[in-house]
């Protein structure tokens, strides 16, 4: 779940201007419990040119697939902006960069290692409806 909310939250940075707790959970169409809006911009869901049922759109910023560096099939652009690939303090190959805005990492009040920065912006992490502990927002 961690590996699919980060990416949305790249996407959810460059899509919507966030603020914390502004994420709201639901169903998609699959039936997965998912963020499902954010900023009352809706979050599409559907399959990439590989098969794989993911975000493919928030508000008007389509998500698109690729290969990264390393080869593995990857979010690669969110609207205009391109994601770039590296490595994390802990050695993790993870998006590093978003446009022109670097990815941080960190710990998080529950001591996991999470992406907590994107550009000036804080992923602020809390508990969703059904009780689970993710990303809840990104705001200053």
């Amino acid at each position: 779940m961690l590996k699919f909310n980060f990416i949305l939250m790249i996407a959810l940075t460059f899509s919507a201007a966030a603020h914390a707790d502004n994420i709201r959970y639901g169903y998609n169409a699959r039936g997965d419990y998912v963020p499902v809006e954010v900023d009352g911009k809706r979050i599409d869901y559907g399959y990439n040119a590989r098969g794989d049922y993911v975000p493919t759109k928030v508000g008007n910023d389509n998500i698109d697939y690729g290969y990264n560096a390393r080869g593995d099939y990857v979010p690669t652009k969110v609207g205009n902006d391109n994601i770039d690939y590296g490595y994390n303090a802990r050695g993790d190959y993870v998006p590093t960069k978003v446009g022109n805005d670097n990815i941080n990492y960190g710990y998080n009040a529950r001591g996991d290692y999470v992406p907590t920065k994107v550009g000036n912006d804080n992923i602020n992490y809390g508990y969703n409806p059904q009780g689970q502990y993710v990303p809840v927002g990104i705001g200053r």
